[in-house]
């Protein structure tokens, strides 16, 4: 910019190449996400702390309440350094790039078990079980490994400090290939149990809102496309966060919409939030086969009254 022929410099805070200009516009849409859904579901997560749950659906409320606690933690504290113009890139930038990476991997380790939980408990074939925490198990370990290839952006001072690929090399991408995998898994089997036990008659938008099919749906489709940009796009140089705009979304809508799926249970959470088949009933959530036997006994000694399964799923 020039006056009279003088040049004024801008600060390197809002001098900002467009990747980078455009990945703090989004992350602060992420951080408006992560706001609003956090007061949206308050009076919901009240509800579901005042409902006495016995064991084992007491792991999904205790996973609930995980997922809405870590994921504030983990991108209101990146979004502070991302969006610092007092930080500086050595040793601060250094030192803090290890959190993102390691805090988002425990993330999606909480909202994949929730998902491996949930699809277990509506089909009875033990092998479903096997697949997914064979993928669960898998996730863990890749995503342990690929923490190390994660380095601070080498952006300029007073830019703020966010984790990148080692070298923006597209392979570091497999730290989200395989939370990717699991979660189309788990949309692909909750949509053939919906179609195999739902009514025929019904047409699909409403049997997606029915089943939760949409929720499964989102959290696929928003971690794919944060895959396509590990390894379709193509960075400007070693400063350029392209390959990372998509993934403080994906963190977050896996976690929140999780947490949705979740309070969307339908039925008596003793047997994980699923339901049997035979029954019937209104409410939202993929229907489950279960033991009846099992189901009966359970029943009976940790009965929930209609009142409070209400309260948990509302």
């Amino acid at each position: 910019m020039s006056t009279n022929g003088t040049t004024i410099a801008h600060p390197n805070s809002v001098n900002l190449q467009p990747h980078l200009a455009a990945q703090k516009y989004f992350f602060a849409c992420t951080l408006t996400v992560l706001l609003w859904d956090t007061l949206v579901l308050s009076p919901r997560s009240y509800k579901l702390g005042r409902a006495k749950i016995p064991w084992p659906a007491f792991q999904l409320k205790v996973l609930y309440y995980f997922l809405q606690f870590w994921v504030v933690a983990d991108f209101l504290v990146t979004g502070m350094m991302f969006f610092s113009a007092s930080v500086t890139q050595d040793p601060d930038c250094l030192r803090f790039w290890p959190y993102e990476p390691i805090c988002t991997a425990i993330l999606l380790f909480a909202a994949s078990t929730v998902h491996v939980i949930r699809i277990s408990a509506i089909y009875s074939h033990d092998h479903v079980r096997s697949i997914m925490s064979s993928l669960l198990l898998m996730q863990a370990i890749v995503t342990s490994i690929f923490c190390g290839f994660y380095r601070a952006v080498r952006l300029h001072e007073r830019q703020g400090c966010i984790a990148g690929p080692l070298n923006n090399q597209s392979w570091v991408g497999i730290y989200w290939l395989f939370p990717t995998i699991l979660y189309g898994t788990s949309f692909v089997l909750a949509v053939s149990h919906s179609f195999k036990t739902r009514e025929s008659c019904l047409n699909i938008p409403r049997r997606m809102l029915r089943d939760n099919l949409n929720l499964y749906g989102i959290i696929f489709l928003v971690n794919l496309v944060n895959v396509f940009f590990y390894f379709i796009m193509e960075p400007t140089g070693p400063d350029d966060p392209i390959k990372t705009i998509v993934s403080s979304m994906a963190g977050v809508l896996t976690a929140t919409v999780t947490m949705r799926i979740i309070l969307g249970a339908c039925g008596s959470l003793e047997t994980d939030g699923s339901r049997r088949s035979t029954g019937r009933g209104n409410g939202y959530g993929v229907t489950g086969s279960t033991s009846g036997t099992a189901v009966s006994g359970t029943r009976a000694s940790h009965a929930l009254t209609s009142h409070q399964r209400r309260d948990i799923i509302s």
